[in-house]
């Protein structure tokens, strides 16, 4: 009996451990779940407590460049799980952290309770813009809550590549929401 229920413990372990972690999905799949996917600079972000106070949820406004895909305003409400409220800070691992100033390309769907935007897919609906010369390059940002950051940074990067151009992204985008899928993850140049 007791050999039993340390195997049970033993084979359950993995379901547990597995089950609070986020699945990656492909490309295509993220770009078609997206409500909005838009180019944009991330405005001040504040952080306050929810009506419980048990989850503390940071705010920013984001000044929209360009609609990838869908349409709205100019500015859009933005609201990720995490932040700081008086000293105390809150951090959901894997989900994205807002910054004041960052250049972002977003992948958003709305949250159920509100008119407000939430980054689609956690970490996978995030990316950040860098000039390069006259380019402007796209990479998986690296701006995610908790310990596991880096890991999930470089996972982000194994499935996308390092960098891509804008425009690649773009294609992307408007590949994978017109239904193409295939191996390739990137437009051939």
């Amino acid at each position: 009996m007791k050999r039993s229920l340390v195997l049970c413990c033993v084979l359950l372990f993995p379901v547990a451990v597995s089950a609070s972690q986020f699945i990656k999905l492909p490309f295509d799949e993220v770009a078609r779940g997206a409500t909005l996917v838009v180019r944009g600079t991330m405005g001040p972000v504040t952080s306050g407590w929810d009506d419980e106070h048990q989850i503390i949820y940071s705010y920013a406004q984001l000044e929209v460049g360009r609609y990838i895909a869908g349409f709205g305003p100019n500015v859009l409400q933005v609201r990720e799980i995490g932040g700081t409220v008086g000293g105390y800070t809150q951090e959901a691992i894997g989900f994205p952290v807002l910054q004041e100033g960052q250049e972002v390309v977003l992948f958003l769907t709305r949250w159920d309770d509100s008119s407000d935007w939430r980054i689609h897919e956690y970490s996978q609906g995030k990316f950040a813009l860098r000039h390069a010369g006259p380019r402007l390059i796209v990479a998986p940002d690296s701006l995610t809550q908790g310990a596991d950051r880096e890991a999930i940074a470089f996972e982000e990067r194994a499935v996308m590549g390092a960098e891509m151009s804008f425009d690649e992204l773009v294609s992307m985008v408007q590949a994978a929401r017109r239904g193409e899928t295939g191996e390739r993850e990137r437009p051939r140049k």
